[in-house]
């Protein structure tokens, strides 16, 4: 299944941190930005289908590493 990285903006982070509570995965994805931004990282926020993960902008072949790594997590 191929999947496609996908750039979460902060405003649909924090909205969905909010809906689904301070235990969400939404909630530690907001809480790592926050502390990657205070150590002046240039972090984001993405999701590869199911996953989340936070870093800078990828470049074309640490994107396709990134999917290649979450479509093998989802056939396990």
């Amino acid at each position: 299944m191929a999947s496609e990285v996908v750039q979460v903006p902060d405003e649909e982070v924090e909205r969905l941190a909010k809906e689904h509570g301070r235990g969400s995965i939404e909630a530690r994805v907001l809480t790592w930005l926050r502390f990657q931004r205070a150590k002046d990282w240039q972090g984001f926020a993405f999701r590869i289908g199911t996953e989340w993960i936070t870093g800078p902008v990828p470049d074309s072949r640490t994107e396709a590493e990134m999917i290649e790594t979450a479509d093998e997590g989802e056939e396990e």
